[in-house]
């Protein structure tokens, strides 16, 4: 991806892993808060870790990176922490005041897919941090925020942070 920049030394790739709103889109969290709303069982992959990011905290992220120009060449931002999806759904309906164990834990084969999901896809934050982008916060107070601005009027008219400010 580097190579194909006209200088490479400019450029850094940002990896990052499950992305979610929590509001009304079709991303994970935010299906899981319907789901949630709901009543009856709720199947999810117990099989699959991997580091759910706030999409708030990586634009904060994105936004260090080139308020401060955080060097690269290839950055991880996302929130602290590995945990399944069986998991992050349970946290989901507890937030949202729902019983968590409605969610039942499924293996990967319960949901093909046109394209195979890694099992083990958590991000580490050290190299970043050694390269002086912030880490972000761990993804249960992250899953918190996300579901508390879910669907706020405020939270959609509010300006994106500057980390110069």
């Amino acid at each position: 991806m580097l190579a194909a920049l006209p200088d490479p030394a400019q450029g850094v790739v940002v990896r990052t892993a499950w992305v979610y709103t929590g509001g009304t889109g079709k991303d994970f969290v935010a299906v899981m808060r319907r789901l949630a709303a709901g009543e009856g069982p709720v199947q999810v992959v117990d099989d699959q870790i991997g580091s759910p990011t706030y999409v708030g905290d990586l634009a904060a992220a994105l936004l260090q990176i080139v308020d401060d120009r955080v060097p690269g060449p290839v950055l991880h931002a996302a929130n602290e922490g590995a945990v399944s999806r069986f998991e992050q759904a349970r946290a989901v309906f507890e937030e949202c005041g729902a019983d968590p164990a409605r969610v039942r834990p499924v293996g990967t084969e319960h949901f093909p897919r046109p394209a195979p999901r890694p099992t083990y896809s958590a991000l580490g934050s050290r190299e970043s941090a050694a390269a002086g982008l912030r880490p972000l916060r761990p993804w249960r107070p992250a899953l918190v925020a996300a579901l508390a601005n879910a669907g706020s009027p405020a939270a959609a008219d509010r300006p994106l942070p500057s980390t110069r400010d």
